[in-house]
């Protein structure tokens, strides 16, 4: 313990807030929460520790302390902290891993569709789906059964869905909020597993087809039978109660935990998540933040069961939740579930001889130690992808703590005339980059990787010496595959990674992702030129004709493939025949 740490243990309160743990370089490594602040920072310093919590303990050379008015406001305060300043010895879940959602869209005239972010609150969620293909099957079999619209923008014509039965046609009908709220209450019930009354309409319409001799009608309804009774069989009701429940558990090991999570909606269990994370502090408060950062991602149910720990009232407050804590009965039978399913994948962790997720802080340290810096809490990977020159962009991603902080990943058009020149596109990136972070007093990365060799380093460091600004960077060396083997620094000198395949797994990680990042700009800038090219070559096709036609149908390509009556649906039909001949000579 330092002076400074000492001088300031004896100014905290005892009143509740929030620490934050700094290095040496002054980089957040840990953020915590107190009901006394004296007590819990004092914890830190005045008693021995072991493992991951001793290894963090040596690295703090200050702190700092907010005082807040309740536990709560504490508790709300430290996870946005968490997630803003991502402290590489804090649970933060960010493996990028989101299960699709049945969503009613919240429009006027609403419309059923797949959604992987819940940030439409006024919206009808009913998931999480874990098998995406078998949220896809549902969403077809609704789309035939329940005539509410299929196009995300309203067109002037009806398209087939309304002359097939299968749409109300609200863009030529008047379709009432009273109408929408019973097809919507039918939904609810049918993905609520009620399709007893649904399928009994079904099968009278069969039967009075069939009596009519209209077989062919009759066997559309005795197929949209089957469907209902193939994607209601495929869930197993495994809870007597017909209710929305998650269940939380723990097991720990050698400074990991381990957590299962079983989601229950209406009784189903639709599906397991598994998570063994290192932890450096009190276990009880890294699965409670494990369960509320969960829940950044997750629609809150009626009712959380997990085991009684310190801080579940002040989680249960947070969430605004009931949360149980259950002795007996039906919920701790389903606690137990859960805790055997985290042992179970706490010894799969143990038993694999190589696992690419082990404690990446150990993994990072190592790292820097490999390139002679101090920290490498924040790296960025960079990317320049071009056509032959044409529509060339640049791409940074970043990875925090060795995952991907998607927050922070940015797309660069390059300016330069020479937009062949992969070096000069490289200076033009860093530059743009580090100049903004330089007047906005941003937060540098530790480590800057190019996709390039010795000629994209010196690019990425005349730019730094332009700014006066000093990051140390290194450019990846391929062999014969085009597979990474090494790295090299800004004096040519090789860094051999072939005996460390964790870090090779990271880097190719990083490769495959700024690859990706990069790519999907630039084919989305070729794409926008090539159709805005061809859209401004048709007379009576002006700018607001242009963005619906974009925002119709996305690309050339989808353009070609639609009847000519597609088009005028956008279009007057001169205009529509002009265009058509257009694509079709293209």
């Amino acid at each position: 313990m330092n002076d400074k740490i000492r001088a300031k243990l004896s100014l905290l309160p005892e009143l509740p807030g929030c620490y934050v743990m700094k290095n040496k370089e002054n980089e957040i490594i840990y953020i915590g929460k107190a009901k006394k602040l004296v007590n819990r920072v004092s914890s830190y310093f005045n008693r021995p520790h072991e493992g991951k919590t001793q290894k963090m303990v040596s690295e703090i050379e200050d702190f700092d302390y907010i005082v807040t008015s309740s536990e709560k406001e504490a508790f709300i305060l430290e996870m946005n902290l968490i997630h803003k300043h991502y402290p590489k010895y804090n649970i933060l879940l960010k493996d990028g891993k989101t299960y699709p959602y049945i969503q009613i869209t919240s429009h006027r005239h609403p419309m059923i569709k797949i959604a992987r972010n819940l940030k439409d609150k006024k919206a009808i969620y009913f998931g999480p789906y874990p098998d995406s293909s078998a949220a896809y099957e549902i969403i077809n079999l609704l789309n035939r059964l329940f005539p509410l619209r299929k196009c995300n923008t309203l067109p002037k014509k009806p398209c087939l869905y309304y002359y097939i039965g299968q749409c109300l046609a609200p863009c030529i009908n008047e379709v009432s909020k009273e109408q929408y709220d019973r097809i919507i209450s039918e939904i609810k019930a049918f993905l609520k597993g009620d399709t007893s009354k649904l399928k009994s309409e079904l099968a009278t319409r069969m039967y009075e087809h069939s009596e009519k001799l209209e077989f062919e009608r009759a066997n559309e309804y005795k197929k949209l039978i089957e469907s209902i009774d193939y994607v209601t069989t495929k869930q197993h009701v495994s809870f007597k109660e017909k209710m929305n429940i998650d269940v939380f558990a723990f097991h720990t090991r050698e400074d990991y935990i381990s957590i299962s999570t079983l989601m229950y909606r209406e009784g189903i269990l639709l599906t397991k998540i598994n998570h063994v994370l290192p932890y450096y502090d009190d276990v009880e408060d890294a699965f409670i933040n494990y369960v509320y950062n969960f829940y950044q991602d997750h629609i809150i149910p009626k009712q959380i069961v997990m085991p009684d720990l310190n801080g579940v009232d002040l989680l249960s407050e947070v969430l605004e939740v009931d949360i149980i804590t259950p002795s007996r009965g039906t919920r701790q039978e389903l606690l137990t579930i859960a805790a055997q399913n985290a042992i179970e994948a706490m010894k799969q962790k143990f038993a694999l001889p190589f696992d690419d997720d082990k404690d990446k802080i150990e993994l990072l340290d190592e790292f820097a130690s490999l390139i002679g810096v101090s920290s490498l809490h924040q790296i960025e990977m960079v990317d320049i992808s071009h056509l032959q020159g044409s529509d060339a962009v640049g791409a940074v991603v970043v990875f925090t703590n060795g995952e991907p902080n998607k927050r922070e990943y940015r797309r660069y058009k390059i300016n330069q005339e020479n937009t062949k020149d992969d070096t000069a596109s490289m200076y033009e990136v860093m530059y743009r980059r580090y100049y903004r972070r330089l007047t906005e007093q941003g937060k540098y990365s530790n480590l800057i990787i190019v996709d390039g060799g010795i000629m994209q380093i010196n690019a990425v460091k005349k730019a730094f010496d332009a700014l006066n600004i000093n990051i140390k960077v290194v450019g990846l060396v391929k062999d014969e595959h085009h597979r990474t083997r090494a790295l090299v620094d800004s004096d040519g000198k090789e860094i051999s990674l072939t005996d460390n395949k964790q870090l090779l797994f990271l880097l190719t990680r990083m490769q495959d992702e700024v690859h990706r990042f990069a790519i999907a700009y630039h084919h989305n800038l070729r794409r926008k030129s090539m159709t805005s090219s061809i859209l401004d070559e048709v007379p009576g096709i002006g700018e607001k004709r242009k963005h619906k036609l974009i925002r119709a149908f996305g690309s050339v390509e989808k353009m070609k493939e639609v009847p000519l009556s597609e088009l005028e649906q956008y279009l007057p039909h001169e205009v529509a025949v002009n265009l058509k001949q257009k694509l079709d000579n293209q």
